[in-house]
């Protein structure tokens, strides 16, 4: 499965996202064209250079005028007047009602009357909405990231002088994975923090892959310490093991005080996932001895951290334990069997010392009962032995 994997060894901002999607071939032109339907005026260029001995692509606005100040709802209306698709408008908006909300936590005000130049720079705008659709051009859904630098020293903001990372940055950082850096300069912008958060996951656990392109976008200042300011974008694909038996991710974690109508929620969501192999529940005493839920996922490996994401959000559960197992699996297949009702899909197990089993899909039978007024099992019986008489 493929995959982005953004390296933040040098931190993040707005434009080196999108400079490292152009420079691992998302298309500068579409790119052009969809943000020529935004209500703003702005140049846009690229171009390749060598920083530290490293070829890399920088990504620049060129605003013409000073940028308004605006709030969110003006911001709104710019990306509303757009052609672009609702998906986009939809990932930019929360990008942006992000970073209000960071704004409007540090200054005690209301995102919705935070009106602040950053917000309504006419480069932001470009960098959050131009990485969806370099995002979107390059046509990826599974994006990781590695954890984050929280810089030392100290950022001259409007409001005077503050330790880095700038206050409204630290907020958005919460919750993600960050490691402490002694440059003494502002590595990850507001910006490249709300975009960062939004759209990758952190990488938990290290899995086998193998890296088809390797990307780089440069960041507009030079780092004193002789690292260059780049940000490495990874294109890759997890390795399928090739010995006997799949690699499983397990998933768990327990409950004791949720309602019980969002189990029937967690069923639906979990047991619809496509990235779900497993979903199940099991009844648990816990430490103070009160009867809990233990909360079971079974998925692939490279899908452990939106998954735990998912299941913190929707359970409630401030934490996921993981696992990785090993599963061997029959080979299977599902076909049509045709029967007096019309056909049955049923499944085929082959057996590892040969031989199989067949299983008419239950959905299917549970119709036929209720549509002939039958016995489910007299609906399985029938279809049972039809299955082992039709040809593979």
């Amino acid at each position: 499965m493929s995959f982005l994997y953004f390296d933040c060894f040098s931190g993040v901002s707005g434009d080196m996202i999108i400079a490292a999607l152009l420079d691992c071939g998302a298309s500068f032109e579409d790119l052009q064209i969809a943000l020529s339907s935004l209500p703003i005026v702005a140049n846009l260029s690229y171009n390749q250079k060598v920083v530290k001995g490293i070829r890399c692509t920088s990504f620049n606005v060129d605003a013409t005028g000073s940028a308004p100040i605006r709030h969110l709802a003006d911001i709104a209306e710019i990306i509303g007047a757009s052609n672009l698709s609702s998906e986009i408008k939809s990932n930019s908006l929360n990008v942006f009602n992000k970073l209000a909300a960071a704004e409007g936590a540090v200054h005690d005000v209301s995102p919705a009357n935070i009106h602040f130049h950053e917000i309504g720079a006419v480069d932001t705008i470009v960098d959050i909405v131009g990485t969806f659709l370099c995002l979107n051009s390059l046509g990826i859904d599974d994006i990781y990231s590695s954890a984050l630098p929280w810089s030392d020293g100290f950022v001259d903001i409007s409001h005077g002088r503050y330790p880095l990372p700038a206050p409204a940055t630290a907020l958005l950082l919460s919750g993600f994975p960050c490691v402490f850096s002694n440059v003494g300069m502002e590595l990850v912008t507001p910006t490249g923090a709300a975009l960062i958060t939004s759209i990758a996951s952190p990488l938990l656990a290290p899995h086998p892959f193998i890296p088809h392109r390797v990307a780089y976008g440069a960041g507009t200042n030079e780092r004193k310490d002789k690292v260059p300011n780049l940000l490495r974008l990874i294109r890759g694909e997890f390795i399928t093991p090739s010995e006997p038996g799949e690699a499983v991710a397990v998933l768990e974690t327990e409950v004791d005080d949720l309602n019980p109508e969002i189990f029937s929620h967690l069923y639906h969501v979990f047991g619809s996932h496509p990235d779900v192999l497993d979903f199940f529940t099991s009844p648990i005493y816990m430490k103070k001895n009160r009867p809990g839920t233990l909360i079971t996922i079974i998925t692939r490996p490279d899908s452990s951290e939106k998954l735990s994401q998912l299941l913190i959000q929707e359970s409630g559960s401030l934490g996921v334990r993981y696992r990785l197992q090993k599963r061997y699996i029959a080979s299977r297949s599902e076909r049509p069997v045709d029967t007096p009702w019309g056909p049955v899909r049923v499944k085929i197990a082959h057996l590892p010392m040969g031989g199989m089993r067949a299983k008419p899909e239950y959905e299917d039978c549970h119709a036929i009962a209720l549509r002939h007024n039958l016995p489910l099992l007299e609906v399985y019986s029938v279809i049972n032995a039809l299955a082992f008489r039709s040809p593979e």
